[in-house]
């Protein structure tokens, strides 16, 4: 398989007053541009971790990092994250400002120069595909929880990153309104032509969600498979072929 991304026996570990925690071991792993992967595991497995090395926030023991061949050092705005944590906004500035902040770090990276119609244009068009363009002139408080998430992933889009990476994004919202956002997320995806790394422990998301999914354990934290998701998309959490790879991936985690 062709890499456009590549992670080759990354290790990490943290030291505590007692001891040191291995938290990643050996871990080698190529992803595909474009591609929808996720990765799955229990708490304590380093799965965050993993993500904030990709991102370039967290530093390895040993191991490289490789986009296209050459080595990554350092975080770059060809990464970003998305967080879990609704108070990822900037709580001063209207919904507007906030994607219309992305729209122009973009624009700086590509060295660009847009009118403020032009930026705002941009901004409106990523609010409008998480339909929340009519919302453009609310403050983040004045929002619930899963449209601050919406906020957050236009704002993601408008930096336009080649990378995604996603820790748990949907954790904090309810069940109907995280089953909306996986839909969103998915169609802005087949859209937007990203590569999407996500993180969760819930298996039901990683099925609807992704083209592979990761499956990792701890203690320490280690690859133990990677499994191939065909199913179609658009997915139903009901069918067969659902349930049955959600009771394979349950299996592999609990065995």
């Amino acid at each position: 398989m062709s890499s456009y991304l590549e992670l080759k026996n990354i290790n990490k570990s943290f030291e505590t007053e007692k001891e040191k925690k291995i938290v990643l071991a050996d871990i080698n792993l190529k992803i595909r541009e474009n591609e929808f992967l996720t990765i799955l595991g229990p708490s304590g497995c380093g799965k965050s971790t993993l993500l904030k090395i990709i991102a370039g926030f967290s530093k390895t023991d040993g191991g490289k990092l490789l986009k296209k061949g050459k080595a990554i050092k350092e975080a770059g705005m060809d990464r970003l994250m998305l967080f879990q944590d609704f108070e990822q906004l900037f709580p001063w500035q209207k919904v507007i400002n906030n994607v219309e902040f992305a729209v122009k770090q973009a624009a700086k990276n590509k060295k660009l120069k847009l009118s403020s119609v032009q930026i705002k244009e941009r901004a409106l068009k990523y609010l409008k595909q998480v339909k929340l363009r009519d919302y453009q002139n609310y403050y983040p408080h004045q929002l619930s929880g899963g449209m601050k998430q919406r906020v957050a992933l236009a704002r993601t889009l408008a930096a336009e990153a080649e990378i995604m990476l996603m820790d748990e994004p949907f954790g904090s919202v309810d069940s109907q309104t995280r089953q909306e956002l996986q839909q969103l997320l998915v169609q802005l995806w087949q859209e937007e032509n990203r590569t999407i790394i996500f993180v969760t422990h819930d298996i039901r998301e990683a099925v609807f969600l992704s083209q592979r999914i990761v499956v990792m354990k701890n203690e320490p934290g280690q690859i133990i498979n990677i499994v191939e998701n065909k199913l179609p998309y658009l997915r139903k959490r009901s069918s067969r072929n659902f349930n049955h790879l959600f009771e394979e991936l349950q299996s592999q985690l609990h065995s």
